[in-house]
This record gives C-alpha cells, structure tokens and sequence, in this order.
C-alpha cells in the first residue's frame, strides 16, 4: 500500500514532517530554523510532563555528574568504555552533535512506516540519555564516550509505545548481543504495573538479558511523591533499579538528596543505588516535541536540561560500561554487587539502609563476588497485567492478550522461546513480521509492515520511567486494518 493511496495515511505523514523528522534536519541546524509545529498536533503536555523538564534548579553538566560519581578518575586510568556495546531501547538516536556514529538496530516503533523518521529521536527522549551515555562532543561528553551504543526505537516521535514492542526490543537485544558485545542495557521504561515479578512477561524479558550476560540497568520511576513502590520492570529483584539524586551542583556527597520524584521503594524491593538525576544537562534535538514545547529547558549549544531517573539510569549504564572495559570477566551479578557495595550512603539518611550514591572508584576497586539467589521468573503472566494502566489509544485502547499488531500474545508460548533465544525469527516476532530482513551489523534496511498498516496512535497515561508522555491523542484517528477484541 502507497501512501497516495490512503489519504488518511499521507494526513499522518505529513504531521509527522511537519513535526522536524532529524534525519532531514543538517545537524547545524537551529529550532528558530525548523517547520513551525502544525495546528493539528496533540494538546500541551500535563503538569507532570512539565516537571521532568522544568528550568529551575540544580544543573548538572555532564562534566560535573562524572566527577560526582567518579568517573573522571576511572578515565584517567583511560577508562572510556570502549569494546563495550550498550543498548538503549527508547525513542531512538537523532545524529546530532556528539552522536553521530551511534549503531541503529531495528526501528520498531509507530514512526517505522514513515521513511524519514525511521530510527532517529523526534522526541528527544533518547537523545537525551545517549548523550549521557556515549556524546564525544568536548563541551558535553558522556561518560562512556568511546562504548558502542546501540539504539533500538520502540517510542514514536509522540511518546506511543506499548508494552509488547518494549518486550519484543529486549528480545531482539538478547539474541543480537554478540554484535558488538551487547554487554549492557539501558532501560527507562516503566508501568505501574503491580503483577507480580515471577510471572510479569515485561519483568522475564529483563531477566532473560540478565542471565545471558547483560547487565540490565532500568529506571526506578518517576512518581515517588505520588507511590513509593518502584515501576515495571525495576521491581524485577535480578537487574539494577537506579534511584535519582540531586546533587546541589556540586561533587561532594554530603549535600546530595534524594530527588523527590525518585520513589523509596517498599520493604519487598527499593532502589539499588542512586545517581545524578535532576538538572542533567544533556544533548537535545532541534525541533522536536520536548525542545518545542519545553524551550525554557534549553541550553546553550544545542543541550537540553531534564530531571528524571531516567537520566540517572543512563549514567549508571554508562559506569557499568568503564567496569566492564576495565574487567571484562565480571558477570552481571558481579557488577550489581560491586557498584551497591562501592555506593555511598547519603548524610542525610544516616542508617545505612537506603541505597547509597555511585561512586565508580569504590565498584572498581570492589572485590565482592556477586551470587545473588532470586527464584526464577516464568513469564506466564498476563501482557495486559504488564501494561498496568498505561494503553495505547486508537478509536479504543489496546488491551489484552495481543500485540500492536492484534495477533494474539501466548505468554507461556512467548517465554519459552524467549529463554531459549528463539522469540525473534528474522524479522519475525510473535508470528507477525515486524521489521525488514538486512541487519547488517551497522543498520537495518526497514521494510514496510507486512499485514497490519496503523493509521494513527496516542498515548494514555504515563510511561517510560512513570511519566513524561501523558495525555497524548488524536481526535478522529483509529486503528486501521485490525479488530480489537
């Protein structure tokens, strides 16, 4: 099917176009430069939305987080990450400054019928935390500036996502980890989903990574003043579930607190560590949805500020990298044990229980041995129970045991083939063909979806880390080419 074709379809592609797709944008490019936002977009954000990218505050450039978490010290023993593969599942990378030799594997979300958008950023969520991770501009280096960086898109350029296209880009990372030693996994993804971890398909995907060697790091959530409970996945006990700090600006601990946003955690399962979150100064994407609506939060040099733990997760990916360049030999466990026991406990908690602040030279200098005995999740839960709350929107939301693209989602079928590494066949996932064959170690070659086109998408409710995608939705748009049942 053309777009000429289907008129409602060249509507969407060109709000899409009109809404600054990166890879047609030179990367000298200014926002005062860029199409104007259409009047067909979606209404502004939600207060909650606002507060992940307010203009006050702490700012922490980057070179300041890696001298408060020590990694300047890691890099001067010429620690940068390199060798080491880390995947971001997200919104995708845009090549701006900085990032412009980042690896793109499949671009699995909404956007990957729309030629121009496929693979890059035009949220600016992604972005934002692969220049944390891996930006080798002088003026705003990430911390790991010479690791790999893998980029799977799950987020369309409006913030949409559901849960099965997060669970199918962990698969595909999980069977895709010898290239370029996938060693790490940067998760900023989160529901609220209260299923329990032992069969939560979302929380098996993660714990897939983990027991293949990659050291998963997620984002405990953003809604600590709302829950103290952390979301989904984080409350998998297996992988790494980052806390946010503030830290004042400056490099000592004793002023650091925890960011009211990051969530305490329960008596069942808290935060394992914490790190720099609120005031990250980071690398933004001219013309984008969060660089559009959020223009306060600009900063010289094309960077943006944000506040989440969502950012801390990224530096704590970014220190696993400079642990495993120095260490390849350590195991997942290893990595957790080493970076709780290196971490520093914040003043003003004073009881040793709560997590404690990264500090990169303490974990490497660790010699604890991680063993950690959890029982094993079976994954035969619900899709829907994973979901939680948070449904994508066509003329009705996307419930149930199916994908986005309506086939029919067998857990207990699914988390077979996901711990025998056979859930992706090609370009296949859940029986339906969800991306193009050409993966060349380099890039894809997408090809348009097979069986299902969609024609339209929203978002409802939060996601990726508890907020920060809220209340999107076009008014006349619906699922074109699938029954919802």
């Amino acid at each position: 099917m053309t777009a000429a074709s289907h008129p409602r379809l060249v509507r969407l592609l060109l709000v899409v176009l009109l809404t600054s797709v990166v890879g047609t944008i030179p990367l000298s490019a200014r926002a005062d430069e860029l199409p104007a936002r259409t009047s067909e977009l979606p209404s502004p954000p939600s207060a909650d939305e606002a507060v992940s990218w307010e203009a006050e505050g702490t700012t922490a450039t980057l070179d300041h987080v890696a001298e408060a978490v020590r990694a300047t010290r890691l890099h001067e023993r010429g620690l940068t990450g390199r060798g080491i593969g880390v995947a971001l599942i997200d919104t995708g990378v845009a090549p701006v400054v900085g990032l412009t030799d980042v690896v793109h594997g499949p671009d699995i979300s909404l956007d990957s019928q729309a030629e121009q958008a496929q693979h890059y950023d035009v949220y600016g969520h992604g972005t934002h935390l692969a220049g944390i991770i891996t930006s080798d501009r002088q003026d705003a280096p990430g911390l790991a500036p010479d690791a790999t960086l893998l980029s799977v898109k799950v987020g369309a350029y409006n913030g949409a996502v559901d849960v099965s296209q997060v669970i199918a880009g962990i698969d595909w990372v999980v069977q895709h980890r010898e290239e370029h030693n996938i060693r790490v996994l940067v998760l900023a993804y989160g529901t609220d989903s209260t299923q329990d971890p032992l069969v939560d398909p979302l929380s098996h995907a993660v714990e897939t990574a983990w027991h293949n060697g990659i050291t998963v790091v997620t984002a405990a959530g953003n809604d600590g003043q709302v829950r103290d409970s952390l979301v989904n996945p984080a409350t998998n006990p297996w992988v790494i579930a980052v806390g946010a700090v503030d830290t004042q600006g400056t490099r000592r601990v004793s002023d650091d607190t925890v960011a009211t946003f990051s969530p305490a955690g329960t008596p069942a399962r808290g935060p394992d560590v914490l790190a720099p979150g609120v005031g990250m100064v980071s690398a933004r994407v001219p013309g984008g949805y969060l660089d559009t609506t959020f223009p306060e939060a600009q900063r010289p040099g094309d960077l943006f500020r944000g506040n989440g733990t969502s950012q801390a997760a990224a530096v704590v990916g970014a220190g696993v990298a400079l642990m495993l360049e120095d260490n390849p030999s350590l195991t997942p466990d290893d990595v957790k044990a080493r970076i709780v026991d290196g971490s520093k406990v914040l003043r003003q908690d004073g009881t040793g229980e709560a997590p404690g602040m990264l500090n990169l030279t303490q974990a490497r200098t660790s010699d604890v041995i991680g063993a950690q005995v959890h029982l094993l999740s079976s994954g035969s839960g619900t899709l829907e129970g994973a979901r939680g709350s948070y449904h994508l929107l066509g003329d009705s939301p996307l419930t149930g045991e199916q994908d986005i693209f309506g086939q029919p989602f067998d857990s207990v079928v699914w988390a077979a083939e996901a711990t025998a590494l056979t859930s992706w066949d090609g370009g296949t996932w859940n029986n339906t063909e969800w991306t193009g064959w050409g993966w060349d170690g380099w890039g894809w070659d997408i090809a348009e979806w097979t069986g299902t086109t969609w024609d339209g998408w929203g978002w409802d409710g939060w996601g990726w880390d508890g907020w920060g995608w809220d209340g999107w939705g076009w008014d006349g748009w619906g699922w074109d080419g699938t029954q919802w049942d």
